[in-house]
């Protein structure tokens, strides 16, 4: 099928080619009822310019959209600050502006994920920590606008994405753990996630392939927020079904440092009762009693790489993204050998 052109938009609203490139680069010279009904056409044609082909570079706005997911609290969560700081420091070396939206309801249901770049008020867009319920993005498969998933994946879609090894995240953590010689180890994770499903998977699998078994390595589904108060719950359910348990692997620093606090009510000493293992590093790691042993995800770098990514697809530097970033094992004082409680 030919592919459909600005001609076929302007035939089909009869305005000139001149009017419908200016609706498509939002000028506000446009009638709202010419605007509406261009992009009316644009919809029923499925019309997406093609970034490199039209050189949008020439008439770019130098605003890129960072989008969030739709929970409490997300711009005072540390996780989602430090990578939009990378992205913020990236975004101004580049000379470009940042703005930030929440995918809520009303966000999805008007398609703003595509009528942002449709209309050209920004030229990329970033989406941090994409769910898997997200498949709206799937939307950016058709087109060549930039987009990028940031610390997520969809796989087997073809959306362009930067993320940290969760697969050796999940292989480095149990190694430590087993390491120490801990035989029966609680996970806590979000499965609403393709990285937590991967954490959790490579982590298991590891155990297993140690001589553990599934019953050794009860898991429980923190939800959607990954939060402090979601660890601590989840550490009360776990241990209290699983009172043989003698480590928590939990998938991030919050979800830790809310095990640690439920830990600390039961009178539970760590690291000489419990150990605990967390992901990601943030700087609270470092100043919990005692220290946090974590897996160490740069967020800050993963941000402003994912901002250079974007800018470079936008420039038609690079056609795809799909990278994968090393990580490593912090060792604080919060493992060690396990003893009877």
């Amino acid at each position: 099928m030919k592919r459909p052109t600005i001609s076929d938009i302007a035939a089909e609203c009869g305005v000139s080619l001149s009017t419908v490139s200016l609706v498509l680069n939002n000028n506000p010279r446009i009638s709202e009822a010419t605007r509406e009904k261009v992009w009316k056409a644009v919809e029923k044609f499925s019309y997406y310019p093609n970034v490199q082909a039209r050189g949008l570079a020439m008439c770019a706005s130098q605003v890129l959209s960072v989008v969030v997911p739709n929970l409490r609290h997300v711009f005072s969560d540390i996780y989602f600050g430090e990578i939009i700081s990378g992205i913020y420091d990236a975004a101004t070396q580049a000379n470009c502006k940042v703005i930030l939206d929440i995918a809520n309801e009303k966000f999805v249901e008007r398609h703003e994920h595509m009528s942002l770049l449709k209309s050209r008020r920004v030229d990329g867009m970033l989406f941090i920590a994409s769910s898997v319920e997200h498949e709206y993005l799937f939307d950016f498969e058709k087109t060549a606008y930039p987009f990028m998933l940031v610390n997520h994946y969809f796989p087997g879609h073809s959306l362009n994405y930067i993320v940290f090894d969760y697969n050796q995240s999940g292989r480095i953590s149990a190694e430590h753990l087993l390491g120490l010689g801990h035989r029966s180890i609680g996970i806590i994770t979000g499965l609403n996630t393709y990285t937590g499903r991967s954490l959790s998977e490579s982590f298991r699998t590891t155990c297993i392939g140690a001589g553990l078994s599934e019953k050794d390595l009860p898991l429980t589904d923190c939800g959607p927020e990954w939060s402090e108060g979601a660890g601590e719950e989840a550490a009360r359910r776990l241990v209290e079904a699983n009172p043989s348990i003698t480590a928590l692997m939990c998938g991030n620093d919050r979800m830790a440092i809310g095990a640690l606090r439920y830990l600390h009510t039961r009178g539970i000493r760590v690291p000489e009762q419990m150990s605990v293992i967390g992901m990601d590093d943030i700087p609270r790691a470092t100043y919990t009693t005692p220290g946090l042993t974590t897996i160490h995800h740069s967020l800050y770098e993963i941000g402003r790489l994912a901002c250079e990514r974007l800018l470079s697809l936008f420039r038609g530097e690079i056609k795809t993204c799909s990278e994968v970033l090393p990580v490593n094992l912090v060792v604080r004082e919060s493992t060690a050998s396990p003893a009877s409680r």
